[in-house]
């Protein structure tokens, strides 16, 4: 038995996985603080690439420590297994197309962000700091500027922190529901990143990306009028 157990843990998406069990029951079962010294045992073995995504490692802990806080829940246990294994994926290089699921992951930490704002669990500062360490790593990792280096994609991915906090900011006091107001802010977001991503790789002007950022923010802009009145 423990001959198959080890023959199984060798194939890498399924040690993942497992690792993705063990931090679903973690944080279901022990306190916040030993789930997170748990999530980054797990998540610094191996080291490899192991920096190269600190910042969305950081964020995913805070906003599952935060979620945990207050609401744990079997739901909330399972998403955040699934949002580790997709982390654990990229780093790890297991993934054979890792900027697209970077990317989905990227945008799931940043509307759970924006959930746990409008909620009143997280607060703006905190869900600026995600958005920025977040897309940081996106854009270091996976657009990759040939001029200016991480000096200027760090000064882009805190040009869409401000965005996200103020769009925030002005959204609260609207007071609509939380998942309209999250759903609102998120599609600017998604929007203004994949035009930032398509600058940075020298595409923005052979593609749609354009079209569909000032599409969203319409439809943002519609949801927020229908909702608030």
């Amino acid at each position: 038995m423990a001959g198959k157990l080890k023959s199984v843990l060798r194939i890498p998406k399924l040690r993942l996985a497992a690792k993705a069990i063990v931090i679903a029951l973690g944080l279901y079962f022990l306190p916040v603080w030993a789930a997170g010294i748990l999530a980054a045992l797990l998540y610094f073995i191996p080291t490899a690439f192991s920096f190269s995504f600190i910042g969305t490692f950081v964020s995913f802990a805070v906003l599952m420590g935060s979620l945990f806080s207050v609401h744990p829940a079997a739901f909330a246990a399972v998403l955040s297994g699934i949002l580790f294994f997709l982390l654990l994926g990229v780093k790890n290089v297991v993934f054979l197309h890792r900027s697209p699921v970077f990317f989905f992951l990227c945008g799931v930490l940043t509307l759970l962000g924006l959930w746990e704002f409008f909620s009143g669990i997280v607060s703006l500062p905190i869900l600026a700091m995600i958005v920025f360490i977040v897309c940081r790593d996106a854009f270091n990792q996976f657009a990759p500027s040939p001029a200016g280096g991480a000096g200027r994609t760090s000064l882009l991915a805190a040009v869409v922190a401000l965005l996200v906090a103020e769009l925030s900011w002005g959204v609260f006091y609207l007071n609509i529901p939380v998942w309209w107001a999250s759903v609102a802010v998120f599609m600017v977001f998604a929007g203004v990143l994949n035009a930032i991503v398509k600058y940075l790789r020298g595409t923005l002007y052979k593609t749609n990306a354009p079209f569909w950022a000032t599409a969203l923010a319409i439809f943002s802009a519609t949801i927020l009028l229908l909702v608030s009145f």
